[in-house]
């Protein structure tokens, strides 16, 4: 708790700024082709500022999104005023998951997963409430496949940690991987740090093409 007290508070300050700071066409890109995959209810965690509002299908039956910061969800409710279907905003560290089995067909997360402190059990509870057939959505930054920037991932991840409250040196598809997840790389950029992936809950594997520890 004590962790997740400290990542709220970066989070409450940064609210004001975060989209200016952020805002890259790179990264519209790829939430955009990713999130194009989003159907039925979704639930998003870690929405931030709702950065991903804009490039979900109109099509939605409802879209549940948790965040750990108050500042940031003052944001992202006044861009889901103008989204052509129901949204609920919740403030809730998202480690575990409030909601019935079952509850959803497309869990997403954009940047969202590089500061849980237990990403097993987290993946745990995507595959708990998403129905059969269900989907995760992530957006990513994951540790380099490059050796040496690999290293210099390892090295600067303390610091990281401490000013920004995320890692840039997480494994996320060998862990989805390891979870029990199919996972299907979408798309990389930035030699590899920037990953799109496609996840689906089954014995665990990678599709045609997607490579162990490049996402």
């Amino acid at each position: 708790m004590a962790d997740a007290r400290r990542v709220r508070r970066l989070y409450d300050r940064a609210a004001a700024r975060y989209d200016a700071w952020t805002r890259s066409h790179r990264l519209d890109e790829l939430r955009a082709h990713l999130l194009s995959r989003a159907a039925g209810d979704v639930l998003e965690l870690g929405v931030g500022t709702g950065a991903t509002f804009a490039h979900y299908p109109p099509g939605l039956t409802s879209l549940t999104a948790l965040d750990l910061s108050d500042e940031m969800l003052r944001v992202a409710c006044l861009k889901a005023m103008t989204l052509p279907f129901p949204v609920q905003l919740v403030r809730r560290d998202f480690q575990t998951l409030p909601f019935e089995d079952g509850r959803f067909d497309t869990v997403v997360s954009s940047l969202g997963l590089c500061g849980i402190p237990d990403p097993a059990r987290l993946f745990t509870e995507v595959r708990r409430v998403l129905r059969p057939g269900g989907q995760l959505l992530a957006l990513e930054h994951v540790r380099p496949p490059n050796r040496w920037l690999g290293a210099a991932a390892d090295l600067i991840d303390p610091v990281f940690d401490h000013l920004v409250g995320c890692h840039p040196n997480r494994p996320t598809a060998e862990w989805l991987l390891a979870s029990g997840f199919t996972v299907q790389v979408v798309e990389r950029r930035l030699a590899g740090i920037l990953v799109a992936l496609r996840a689906v809950p089954g014995e665990g594997g990678l599709t045609p093409g997607a490579v162990p520890g490049r996402g």
